[in-house]
């Protein structure tokens, strides 16, 4: 059994190494296929620290979840699909669309702090 604190640590760690390959791709001329796996790697592993953590908080498999949980579910999965095809695709407004994944990113974070209802 791994500990509440490894999860906590995966989980936060992962979603930096996300955000900064996500940057990255936003950010830079050429299309690099190691931020790709970069990104995707840490966006799986982001989901594993985060179940882990539900776990570790006592939220049983097959439960309802609370709604925080399924904010952040959502948002996770808006940002590990939108973020490389936005990047892929937007031109122009490269950060534009790479403050909206950040929004995302905030609400995720807001929810899970506040633990709203």
């Amino acid at each position: 059994m791994l500990s509440y604190e490894f999860y906590k640590v995966l989980h936060v760690f992962c979603i930096v190494l996300f955000v900064g390959s996500m940057g990255a791709q936003f950010f830079s001329d050429s299309s690099k296929k190691s931020l790709k796996i970069i990104s995707g790697v840490t966006s799986f592993l982001i989901f594993v620290g985060g179940m882990g953590l539900l776990a570790r908080l006592g939220i049983k498999h097959g439960a309802g979840w609370p709604m925080w949980v399924w904010v952040k579910v959502v948002m996770w999965i808006l940002v590990s699909a939108l973020g490389p095809i936005l990047a892929k695709r937007l031109k122009g407004n490269r950060a534009l669309g790479y403050y909206g994944i950040l929004v995302l990113i905030f609400v995720a974070i807001y929810s899970a702090v506040t633990k709203l209802a």
